[in-house]
C-alpha cells in the first residue's frame, strides 16, 4: 500500500444517507452531499464552505476512469455552507486548474489567493498516461490573478517522477508546508515531511522522524493554527485501518502521537481530519457506509482553550529584619521562631516550609551564655498561600505500565465554585473527577490537562479554567517517579 488513498477507488455501492452517532467526546453528521456511489474525502476549509475531493461523474467535462474501479478520477469540488446542515450545490472548485488527470487533496494560503494540491505529475493528454500506475503524484500550486482566477499550476520543486508527494497541508502563516511521501529513506511506506519558507523558497524537505513516523503509512496531515499536527497511519495498535491521530511539538520535538477516540475513529479507515481554530468542531473522511464519506463533528467534551502551564507551588522563604538593632555579637545573637517547629539562628535565614498554612514567625535575641531569650525582637504572621491555580498532583516521571494517581485536591481558585473536573491524559484517554488512576503504555512525553468548571448560571453558562503539565514516561523498568 502506497498510502496515498488509491484504494479509495472501490467497486462497492453504498446508499447515501444522513446519520447522527453520538460517543463520549463527539458527535458526528454524514453530510448530505455526499453521493450516491461515489467517493468524497479530504475536506478543506474555503470560503465560505468546504474544498473536497470527489470522484463523481462531472457534468462537462469528459470523465476517464480507473481500470481498478470504473470509477471516475478525482478532481476538487466546492461547496457552500449555510448553515449547521444547510449545503448548496456542488461545483468544481476551478476549470482552470482542472485536468483529466487526479486532482487533491488541496490547501489554501490564509489569505485563500493560494492553493497547494495533489494531482498526477504526468499530465499528457494521453490516455495511457491517466491510467498508468507509474505516473507518480506530485504537488502543484496556483495562485489567482487580479479577477480571482486561478492561474496554470506550477510543479512544486520536489516532485519527482520515481516517487510520490502528496496531501499538502499549510501552516497558518505559510512558514511550513506538511506532506506525505514515499521518498526513499524513510521510516516505512509513506511518511510525514515539512518544508519551510525560507529566503522566498522552500528549504529541502525533512522528515518528521520516528515519533511521528513507523514502519507503516502516514498520510493526510493537517497543521492546526495551533502548531498540533493531525495525521492518519495504519500502524499497529489501531482500532481500524487508518485512525486519525495528533501531536504537538514539546521543548521542540514531536510527542507521542495521540490516536482520536471514536466514533471519529472506527475500524474502517478514517482521514483527512480538519478542525477550526477553536477546536470544536470540524470534518474528517471515513469508509465506514462502504464509500468514503465526508463527516461533520462536534466536541461534546468541554474545551479549555486557554489553558496554561501549570506554575510550582514555591513555599520557601528568606527571612530578615531591616529595623531590627544589631545586638552584642560576642553576648547576643538573633534566632528565628519559623511556626513550624523550626528554629534557626542568624541574622538572614533561609526556610522551606511543607506546605500552606498560617504561620506565626518570632524574631527572638538570645543571650549566648544562658541560652535564655533575652527579648522578642518582632513578631510577623505569615501566609504561605498555593498560587492561585487549578493544580493537578501526580509524578513528573513515572514508567510503562505502572498505575499513576492524578488528582486537583490542591486546586485554588477564589470565588469559583468548581462542578466537574475533565482530564485529558495526553494519549487519547480522558475522564472525568476530582481524582483518577492512569497507565501509560508506551514511552514518551505526554501533556496532561486538567480543566475545571463551575456550575451554570441562571443562563446555563458556566466559567472554566484549566492547566497543563508534562510527564515523561519510561521505558519500563525499576524506577519511580516523584511526587510533589
Amino acid at each position: 500500500m502506497i498510502g496515498f488513498k488509491n484504494k479509495l477507488i472501490l467497486s462497492f455501492f453504498a446508499m447515501l444517507w444522513f446519520s447522527i452517532t453520538m460517543g463520549q467526546d463527539y458527535s458526528i453528521i454524514q453530510l448530505p452531499f455526499n453521493s450516491r456511489y461515489y467517493d468524497e474525502f479530504s475536506p478543506v476549509y474555503y470560503e465560505d464552505g468546504l474544498v473536497f475531493c470527489s470522484n463523481r461523474k462531472g457534468e462537462i467535462f469528459i470523465n476517464y476512469t480507473d481500470d481498478r474501479s470504473d470509477k471516475p478520477l478525482f478532481n476538487l469540488y466546492y461547496v457552500e455552507q449555510g448553515g449547521k446542515t444547510n449545503w448548496g450545490k456542488v461545483k468544481f472548485l476551478s476549470k482552470e486548474i482542472k485536468t483529466s488527470f487526479n486532482e487533491g487533496p488541496a490547501t489554501f494560503n490564509d489569505r485563500q489567493n493560494t492553493v497547494y494540491f495533489t494531482r498526477n505529475i504526468n499530465t499528457k493528454k494521453r490516455i495511457g498516461n491517466i491510467i498508468d500506475r507509474k505516473n507518480k503524484l506530485g504537488i502543484f500550486y496556483s495562485k489567482q490573478n487580479r479577477d480571482g482566477e486561478w492561474v496554470a499550476p506550477t510543479s512544486f520543486q520536489y516532485n519527482n517522477p520515481e516517487y510520490n508527494l502528496a496531501h499538502p497541508s499549510l501552516s497558518e502563516d505559510g512558514s511550513f508546508l506538511f506532506f506525505s511521501s514515499d521518498i526513499p529513506g524513510g521510516f516505512g511506506g509513506s511518511d510525514l515531511f515539512v518544508c519551510e519558507w525560507k529566503n522566498g523558497g522552500w528549504s529541502e524537505p525533512v522528515n518528521l522522524g520516528p515519533k511521528i513516523n513507523t514502519l507503516q503509512n502516514e498520510v493526510f496531515p493537517f497543521i492546526h493554527s495551533s502548531g498540533r499536527l493531525y495525521f492518519s497511519s495504519d500502524k499497529p495498535g489501531g482500532v481500524g485501518r487508518l485512525d486519525i491521530y495528533y501531536s504537538e511539538k514539546v521543548n521542540n520535538e514531536w510527542i507521542t502521537p495521540i490516536p482520536l477516540e471514536p466514533p471519529i475513529n472506527s475500524r474502517f479507515d478514517d482521514y483527512g481530519f480538519i478542525i477550526d481554530a477553536f477546536k470544536k468542531d470540524g470534518f474528517f473522511s471515513s469508509d465506514r457506509q462502504r464509500s468514503d464519506d465526508i463527516y461533520s463533528f462536534n466536541v461534546l467534551y468541554p474545551m479549555f482553550e486557554n489553558t496554561k502551564r501549570m506554575e510550582v507551588n514555591n513555599y520557601c522563604y528568606v527571612f530578615y529584619e531591616e529595623g531590627a538593632q544589631n545586638p552584642d555579637s560576642l553576648n547576643f545573637m538573633y534566632e528565628w521562631d519559623l511556626g513550624d517547629g523550626t528554629k534557626i539562628r542568624g541574622n538572614e535565614v533561609d526556610h522551606c516550609y511543607t506546605g500552606p498554612g498560617e504561620y506565626t514567625v518570632l524574631l527572638n535575641v538570645i543571650d549566648r551564655l544562658t541560652g535564655d531569650v533575652y527579648f522578642n525582637e518582632a513578631a510577623y504572621q505569615v501566609p504561605v498561600e498555593d498560587i492561585e491555580q487549578v493544580y493537578i498532583n501526580c509524578p513528573d516521571t513515572v514508567v510503562v505500565g505502572q498505575e499513576i494517581e492524578f488528582d486537583g485536591k490542591r486546586t485554588n481558585l477564589k470565588n469559583f465554585d468548581i462542578k466537574t473536573y475533565h482530564w485529558d491524559m495526553g494519549d487519547g484517554r480522558r475522564t472525568r473527577g476530582i481524582s483518577t488512576t492512569h497507565i501509560y503504555t508506551a514511552p514518551g512525553e505526554y501533556i496532561v490537562q486538567l480543566g475545571v468548571a463551575s456550575k451554570p448560571d441562571k443562563q446555563g453558562n458556566a466559567e472554566k479554567m484549566g492547566v497543563f503539565k508534562n510527564i515523561v514516561v519510561l521505558p519500563a523498568q525499576n524506577v519511580r517517579g516523584r511526587r510533589e
